[in-house]
């Protein structure tokens, strides 16, 4: 059996792995002549991190992540606001709370794929079902067949538009923008062993510890424009880390994305032998940080969907019965707002065990 993944981020090369695991013949193909490295770090929850251990990379994963064993909150006048004791959660959810550099958690999952079997430049055009195939056409001419796609692009997913049509994008009510950067851990003079948040009803900036003595920061601001108004708002900050943390921060490696989600989410993931995955059909929000972690989520689920299962078409409709519900779940909470903000919601240790591991579908 041969499965073709388009899309080469962290959903494409685990949906690969996990594949590969049940016997299958892999080949990724991602549009760029690199492997994808956007963005900075990662929150993996963990539902995620289960996710990845049932992906054979335990050992792997836990050598380049950290663990996150609290999450503390404070006001921007330096009061805390919120303190949790996450070091039992290996033991209460099967695995830790973590934090990772992007960079190397792509570099984990390409060194399990096999750099052989991921194809660079190659842009998805199109992609068919054909008698007992699944078929995808590439911007460059070529054309590959297999008993499995795995559409893996992202949220401009290009095999979601064949598959569904077009979907019109929801912009964040709570924020325009979601600012992030990296930055030496030490310089930050954060607890190496927690995400620290500060907030306000209209702000926030949060500090993640990512392995190899880095950290990750993100934040967003109510009416920033660009990245010198996010950085005016904080300038006040002046019993947090965060003016110099931003001072010290080099403008060049600040990144900034608007944030949205899908209005008209697609109303079905599979079509023949056809899947989404990811952001492709499910992309949210960053207010609860499950984006990465629900995508894999749904590499595990394909993967043993297919299990020993010769009936494609079938297994995929099993695998969206089964992920549709959940993902969409967390879609739909993951619009509700930052804590202390407008959406008046809990803090996010706290809605990640309630909204999250508390939830049945």
């Amino acid at each position: 059996m041969k499965a073709l993944v388009c899309g080469g981020g962290v959903g494409g090369l685990s949906a690969a792995i996990g594949l590969s695991n049940i016997g299958y013949e892999v080949q990724v193909f991602e549009r760029s002549p690199e492997l994808r490295e956007a963005g900075a770090g990662l929150n993996l929850w963990p539902n995620a991190v289960r996710a990845i251990y049932a992906l054979g990379l335990r050992d792997q994963y836990d050598a380049i992540s950290v663990k996150l064993d609290r999450y503390v909150n404070y006001a921007p006048d330096g009061t805390v606001l919120f303190n949790k004791d996450t070091s039992d959660w290996p033991e209460k959810y099967g695995a830790p709370s973590t934090g990772v550099y992007r960079k190397a958690l792509n570099a984990m999952l390409a060194e399990a794929v096999g750099m052989d079997r991921i194809t660079l430049g190659h842009e998805v055009v199109s992609v068919y079902n054909e008698g007992d195939k699944a078929v995808c056409k590439f911007a460059n001419g070529a054309v590959h067949a297999g008993d499995l796609v795995v559409g893996a692009d992202g949220i401009y997913s290009a095999v979601r538009q064949h598959l569904v049509g077009d979907v019109r994008f929801r912009k964040n009510e709570h924020h325009a923008y979601r600012v992030r950067a990296l930055i030496p851990l030490a310089d930050v003079g954060v607890d190496p062993a927690a995400q620290t948040g500060y907030y306000s009803p209209d702000s926030f900036l949060s500090v993640i510890p990512i392995g190899n003595g880095m950290a990750y920061w993100f934040g967003s601001v109510t009416g920033a424009g660009n990245i010198d108004e996010f950085i005016d708002h904080f300038s006040s900050w002046t019993h947090t880390h965060i003016p110099n943390t931003l001072r010290i921060t080099p403008r060049e490696t600040i990144l900034e994305n608007e944030l949205h989600d899908f209005e008209n989410r697609p109303a079905s993931w599979t079509s023949g032998r056809i899947a989404l995955l990811g952001d492709s059909c499910h992309a949210m929000m960053p207010d609860l940080a499950q984006g990465a972690s629900q995508t894999f989520i749904d590499a595990q689920v394909l993967s043993e969907v297919l299990r020993g299962n010769r009936d494609v078409a079938g297994a995929l409709k099993e695998y969206e019965r089964l992920r549709m519900p959940v993902a969409y779940h967390v879609v739909d909470r993951s619009r509700r707002g930052s804590f202390h903000g407008t959406g008046a919601v809990d803090p996010i240790a706290v809605r990640y065990e309630k909204e999250i591991e508390g939830f049945v579908a």
